[in-house]
C-alpha cells in the first residue's frame, strides 16, 4: 500500500512540476502575446488565445504522466535514449515560448519547434515497443506539434 501510495505522489509531483513550468513560462511571456502577437497575421487555423493555455495545461500532464512512466520503468538500454530523448524535447519545448514570443525569433523557434516535432516523433516510435502507454499519451502533443508547426509557420513566411 505504502509503495503505490509513494507512486502515486510522484506522478502528482511530476503533473504539478510540468505544469506550474509551463504555467510559469506562460505567464512570463503574456507581455509578448498582448502586445506583440496579437498584431500579427495569423492563419484561420489559429485557435483563440485562450484555448492555448487550456490545451498546454492537458498537454503538460500527459507530458508529465509520460515522464513518469518512463523513470518509473525498470532500466534497459532502450530506455536510457528516451530519457534522454524526453529530457531534450522538454528543454526545448520550454524555451520555444520566450524565443517566440519574448524575442521575436519566429525562424529560430521554427526550427527549435521542428526539431521538437522529430525528438517526439522518435520519443513515440521508441517507447511504443517498450512502453506503448507512453506512446498513447504523446500522441496528442505530437498532433499539437504538427499544428503549432504549421501555425509557427504561417507566421514566418506572411509576418
Amino acid at each position: 500500500m505504502y509503495d503505490n501510495v509513494m507512486r502515486y505522489l510522484k506522478l502528482m509531483l511530476w503533473v504539478m512540476v510540468l505544469v506550474s513550468v509551463g504555467s510559469g513560462i506562460g505567464y512570463l511571456t503574456q507581455g509578448g502575446i498582448d502586445q506583440w502577437y496579437s498584431g500579427l497575421l495569423k492563419s484561420s487555423l489559429t485557435p483563440p488565445n485562450y484555448m492555448f493555455g487550456i490545451v498546454w495545461s492537458v498537454l503538460y500532464v500527459l507530458i508529465a504522466a509520460a515522464g513518469w512512466l518512463i523513470w518509473e520503468k525498470e532500466h534497459t538500454v532502450d530506455l536510457t535514449l528516451i530519457k534522454r530523448l524526453y529530457i531534450i524535447q522538454l528543454l526545448l519545448n520550454f524555451s520555444w515560448t520566450p524565443l517566440f514570443f519574448n524575442y521575436h525569433l519566429i525562424g529560430l523557434s521554427l526550427l527549435c519547434l521542428l526539431i521538437i516535432l522529430v525528438l517526439v516523433a522518435t520519443l513515440l516510435g521508441l517507447s511504443y515497443r517498450v512502453l506503448k502507454s507512453v506512446a498513447y499519451l504523446l500522441t496528442p502533443y505530437l498532433l499539437w506539434l504538427f499544428l503549432a508547426g504549421y501555425l509557427n509557420l504561417y507566421i514566418w513566411l506572411y509576418n
